[in-house]
């Protein structure tokens, strides 16, 4: 008897719950825009495309302002 494979989808809010990749989110959102330009997204699921590209741009912004204090940082020790 073969199990089948279960497969889990994440929801927006697991992102910050989860190991935050830069990258990785900025992948996702061009991903989604480019989805959006071609007119690929069901009218359905725009509002909840949108909605994840806003949350991985704050997440990435918050990323950011983190990054510049820690190099900063680094800067005034020097």
């Amino acid at each position: 008897m073969r199990l089948q494979k279960k497969t889990i989808t994440k929801k927006p809010n697991d992102m910050a719950k989860t190991q935050f990749s830069f990258n990785a989110s900025i992948a996702e959102i061009e991903e989604i825009l480019k989805n959006i330009e071609d007119g690929e997204p069901d009218i359905d699921k725009l509002a909840a495309k949108v909605k994840r590209a806003s949350e991985l741009i704050k997440l990435c912004q918050q990323k950011l302002r983190e990054t510049e204090d820690e190099i900063d940082t680094v800067f005034k020790d020097i």
